[in-house]
């Protein structure tokens, strides 16, 4: 995604209810483009860790998984 300004996307996370897992995303504020971890995790901590990763990673110019 060149020209994105990922200072301005936050990251969270999502439970699935019916796996019983947690899945982390990141996205831009205001939008609902989300970009999901590739993994899936029991714990919502682990969750929270891999989405703070992505959004590092983002801002530093990978972002695995999303296209323009």
């Amino acid at each position: 995604m060149s020209g994105e300004n990922y200072l301005h996307w936050h990251d969270g996370v999502e439970f699935d209810a019916e796996s019983q897992t947690w899945r982390g995303y990141i996205e831009p504020n205001g939008s609902t483009r989300k970009v999901m971890t590739e993994a899936t995790f029991e714990d919502k901590g682990d969750a929270i860790v891999a989405a703070s990763n992505m959004l590092r990673d983002a801002r530093k110019g990978t972002v695995p998984g999303f296209a323009d």
